[in-house]
Protein backbone atom coordinates (compact mmCIF):
# COMPACT_ATOMS: atom_id res chain seq x y z
CA UNK A 1 0.00 0.00 0.00
CA UNK A 2 2.89 2.36 0.03
CA UNK A 3 2.89 2.51 -3.85
CA UNK A 4 -0.59 2.57 -3.70
CA UNK A 5 -0.96 5.43 -1.67
CA UNK A 6 2.15 7.40 -3.46
CA UNK A 7 0.25 6.82 -6.54
CA UNK A 8 -3.10 8.20 -5.27
CA UNK A 9 -1.04 11.27 -3.61
CA UNK A 10 0.91 12.32 -6.99
CA UNK A 11 -1.64 10.97 -10.01
CA UNK A 12 -5.46 11.00 -10.40
CA UNK A 13 -6.05 7.29 -9.83
CA UNK A 14 -6.88 5.92 -6.38
CA UNK A 15 -4.97 3.63 -4.03
CA UNK A 16 -7.53 1.30 -4.91
CA UNK A 17 -6.29 1.20 -8.61
CA UNK A 18 -3.61 -0.56 -6.82
CA UNK A 19 -4.91 -2.69 -4.23
CA UNK A 20 -7.65 -4.17 -6.10
CA UNK A 21 -5.65 -6.32 -8.84
CA UNK A 22 -2.93 -7.18 -6.49
CA UNK A 23 -5.44 -8.21 -3.69
CA UNK A 24 -7.66 -9.85 -6.81
CA UNK A 25 -5.04 -11.11 -8.92
CA UNK A 26 -1.76 -12.04 -6.88
CA UNK A 27 -3.25 -12.75 -3.76
CA UNK A 28 -6.79 -14.40 -4.32
CA UNK A 29 -8.77 -12.44 -2.03
CA UNK A 30 -12.57 -12.65 -3.41
CA UNK A 31 -13.48 -9.23 -5.37
CA UNK A 32 -15.75 -7.93 -2.48
CA UNK A 33 -13.68 -8.09 0.13
CA UNK A 34 -11.29 -6.60 -2.19
CA UNK A 35 -13.74 -3.44 -3.31
CA UNK A 36 -14.46 -2.98 -0.03
CA UNK A 37 -11.15 -2.43 1.44
CA UNK A 38 -10.13 -0.07 -1.85
CA UNK A 39 -13.49 1.97 -0.67
CA UNK A 40 -12.38 2.26 2.86
CA UNK A 41 -8.94 2.25 2.52
CA UNK A 42 -9.44 5.32 -0.21
CA UNK A 43 -11.88 7.03 1.91
CA UNK A 44 -8.73 7.61 4.36
CA UNK A 45 -5.94 8.06 1.83
CA UNK A 46 -7.51 10.40 -0.85
CA UNK A 47 -9.23 12.11 2.01
CA UNK A 48 -5.45 12.89 3.53
CA UNK A 49 -4.64 14.08 0.00
CA UNK A 50 -7.65 16.46 -0.53
CA UNK A 51 -6.91 17.96 2.81
CA UNK A 52 -3.42 18.79 1.80
CA UNK A 53 -5.53 20.16 -1.59
CA UNK A 54 -7.27 22.41 -0.07
CA UNK A 55 -4.79 23.53 2.55
CA UNK A 56 -2.20 24.85 -0.27
CA UNK A 57 -5.11 26.01 -2.24
CA UNK A 58 -4.63 24.11 -5.11
CA UNK A 59 -6.48 24.98 -8.16
CA UNK A 60 -9.52 22.65 -8.86
CA UNK A 61 -11.86 22.19 -11.44
CA UNK A 62 -15.11 23.54 -9.42
CA UNK A 63 -17.92 22.17 -12.23
CA UNK A 64 -16.73 19.00 -12.00
CA UNK A 65 -16.18 18.32 -8.93
CA UNK A 66 -19.97 19.60 -8.41
CA UNK A 67 -21.99 17.70 -11.45
CA UNK A 68 -19.47 14.46 -11.52
CA UNK A 69 -20.23 14.18 -7.71
CA UNK A 70 -23.93 14.21 -8.03
CA UNK A 71 -23.89 11.38 -10.97
CA UNK A 72 -21.44 9.65 -8.62
CA UNK A 73 -23.47 9.44 -5.87
CA UNK A 74 -25.98 7.78 -8.19
CA UNK A 75 -24.02 5.66 -9.59
CA UNK A 76 -22.19 4.41 -6.42
CA UNK A 77 -25.99 3.43 -4.87
CA UNK A 78 -27.00 1.83 -8.05
CA UNK A 79 -23.60 -0.04 -8.67
CA UNK A 80 -23.36 -1.32 -5.11
CA UNK A 81 -27.69 -2.14 -4.93
CA UNK A 82 -28.22 -3.17 -8.43
CA UNK A 83 -25.24 -3.86 -10.47
CA UNK A 84 -23.09 -5.72 -8.24
CA UNK A 85 -25.17 -8.81 -7.28
CA UNK A 86 -25.47 -9.60 -11.11
CA UNK A 87 -21.85 -10.21 -11.83
CA UNK A 88 -19.76 -13.16 -11.37
CA UNK A 89 -16.21 -12.54 -9.56
CA UNK A 90 -14.56 -13.22 -12.87
CA UNK A 91 -16.63 -10.18 -14.42
CA UNK A 92 -15.87 -7.80 -11.94
CA UNK A 93 -12.04 -8.54 -12.32
CA UNK A 94 -12.47 -8.36 -16.27
CA UNK A 95 -14.19 -4.97 -15.65
CA UNK A 96 -11.46 -3.86 -13.86
CA UNK A 97 -9.54 -4.79 -16.51
CA UNK A 98 -11.39 -2.63 -19.13
CA UNK A 99 -11.35 0.53 -16.71
CA UNK A 100 -7.64 0.34 -16.16
CA UNK A 101 -6.87 -0.16 -20.28
CA UNK A 102 -9.18 2.57 -20.84
CA UNK A 103 -7.78 5.17 -18.95
CA UNK A 104 -3.76 3.64 -20.46
CA UNK A 105 -5.77 4.60 -23.60
CA UNK A 106 -7.17 7.85 -22.93
CA UNK A 107 -3.35 8.71 -21.87
CA UNK A 108 -2.06 7.55 -24.96
CA UNK A 109 -4.35 9.68 -26.71
CA UNK A 110 -3.52 13.16 -24.14
CA UNK A 111 0.33 12.45 -24.66
CA UNK A 112 0.34 12.42 -28.69
CA UNK A 113 -0.38 15.97 -28.34
CA UNK A 114 2.99 17.73 -27.02
CA UNK A 115 2.08 21.12 -27.65
CA UNK A 116 -1.66 20.90 -27.12
CA UNK A 117 -3.40 23.99 -25.78
CA UNK A 118 -5.36 23.73 -22.20
CA UNK A 119 -7.31 25.22 -20.00
CA UNK A 120 -7.70 25.68 -16.20
CA UNK A 121 -11.02 25.22 -16.42
CA UNK A 122 -14.04 24.99 -18.52
CA UNK A 123 -14.92 26.87 -21.04
CA UNK A 124 -18.29 28.62 -21.85
CA UNK A 125 -19.95 25.82 -19.36
CA UNK A 126 -23.19 25.21 -19.75
CA UNK A 127 -26.39 22.40 -19.94
CA UNK A 128 -24.16 19.83 -22.07
CA UNK A 129 -21.28 20.21 -20.32
CA UNK A 130 -23.02 19.52 -16.95
CA UNK A 131 -25.01 16.68 -18.38
CA UNK A 132 -21.56 15.29 -19.23
CA UNK A 133 -19.81 15.63 -16.33
CA UNK A 134 -22.92 14.13 -14.52
CA UNK A 135 -23.09 10.80 -16.62
CA UNK A 136 -19.31 10.46 -16.45
CA UNK A 137 -19.60 10.70 -13.06
CA UNK A 138 -22.67 8.07 -12.79
CA UNK A 139 -20.64 5.62 -15.04
CA UNK A 140 -17.79 6.23 -12.85
CA UNK A 141 -19.77 5.55 -9.48
CA UNK A 142 -20.45 2.35 -10.67
CA UNK A 143 -17.46 1.29 -11.77
CA UNK A 144 -16.25 2.61 -8.18
CA UNK A 145 -18.78 -0.46 -6.89
CA UNK A 146 -17.82 -3.00 -8.70
CA UNK A 147 -14.03 -2.92 -8.41
CA UNK A 148 -13.68 0.30 -5.59
CA UNK A 149 -12.17 3.05 -7.94
CA UNK A 150 -13.18 4.34 -11.54
CA UNK A 151 -14.69 7.78 -10.80
CA UNK A 152 -11.48 8.98 -10.91
CA UNK A 153 -10.37 7.70 -13.83
CA UNK A 154 -13.97 8.92 -15.71
CA UNK A 155 -13.33 12.17 -14.46
CA UNK A 156 -9.64 12.88 -15.46
CA UNK A 157 -10.26 11.52 -19.20
CA UNK A 158 -13.62 13.86 -20.16
CA UNK A 159 -11.36 17.04 -18.54
CA UNK A 160 -8.83 16.61 -20.62
CA UNK A 161 -9.67 14.68 -23.52
CA UNK A 162 -13.04 16.20 -23.96
CA UNK A 163 -12.47 19.89 -21.96
CA UNK A 164 -9.13 20.23 -22.81
CA UNK A 165 -8.38 20.87 -19.02
CA UNK A 166 -4.68 21.02 -17.92
CA UNK A 167 -3.89 18.05 -16.00
CA UNK A 168 -2.50 19.99 -13.20
CA UNK A 169 -6.04 21.13 -12.53
CA UNK A 170 -7.52 18.06 -13.91
CA UNK A 171 -5.35 15.71 -11.24
CA UNK A 172 -6.17 16.96 -8.04
CA UNK A 173 -10.09 17.34 -8.77
CA UNK A 174 -9.82 13.65 -9.61
CA UNK A 175 -8.22 13.08 -6.06
CA UNK A 176 -11.14 15.30 -4.38
CA UNK A 177 -13.91 13.36 -6.14
CA UNK A 178 -12.42 9.77 -5.39
CA UNK A 179 -11.94 10.82 -1.72
CA UNK A 180 -16.26 11.52 -2.04
CA UNK A 181 -16.90 9.24 -3.91
CA UNK A 182 -15.41 6.40 -1.51
CA UNK A 183 -16.50 8.15 1.64
CA UNK A 184 -20.21 7.44 0.32
CA UNK A 185 -19.48 4.02 -0.84
CA UNK A 186 -17.66 2.87 2.65
CA UNK A 187 -20.70 4.65 4.34
CA UNK A 188 -23.18 2.87 2.04
CA UNK A 189 -21.89 -0.73 2.37
CA UNK A 190 -21.63 -0.17 6.34
CA UNK A 191 -24.76 1.25 7.29
CA UNK A 192 -27.36 0.95 4.18
CA UNK A 193 -26.49 -2.85 2.91
CA UNK A 194 -28.00 -6.03 5.20
CA UNK A 195 -24.10 -7.56 5.19
CA UNK A 196 -21.95 -4.44 5.51
CA UNK A 197 -18.50 -4.61 4.73
CA UNK A 198 -16.50 -7.74 4.64
CA UNK A 199 -15.09 -8.97 7.72
CA UNK A 200 -11.90 -9.62 5.96
CA UNK A 201 -11.65 -5.80 5.05
CA UNK A 202 -11.85 -3.94 8.37
CA UNK A 203 -8.45 -6.20 9.33
CA UNK A 204 -6.94 -4.89 6.49
CA UNK A 205 -7.57 -1.24 7.04
CA UNK A 206 -6.13 -1.49 10.33
CA UNK A 207 -2.66 -2.58 8.79
CA UNK A 208 -2.76 0.01 6.49
CA UNK A 209 -4.10 2.92 7.73
CA UNK A 210 -1.10 4.37 8.89
CA UNK A 211 0.90 4.32 5.99
CA UNK A 212 -1.64 5.02 3.68
CA UNK A 213 -2.46 8.43 5.46
CA UNK A 214 1.17 9.26 5.43
CA UNK A 215 2.34 8.41 1.85
CA UNK A 216 -0.73 9.66 0.39
CA UNK A 217 0.17 13.33 1.26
Amino acid sequence: MICGSLIAGMTSEGGGAVAFPVMTLALSITPAVARDFSLMIQSCGMAAASFTIFWMQIKLEKHSLMFCSVGALGGMVFGLEVVDGTLTPHEKKLGFVCIWFSFAFALFLLNREHKRKTVDEIQKFGVWQAMVLIVMGFLGGIFSAVAGSGVDICSFSVLTLLFRVSEKVATPTSIVLMAINATVGFYWRQMMTDTGVEEDAWGYLIVCVPVVVIFAH
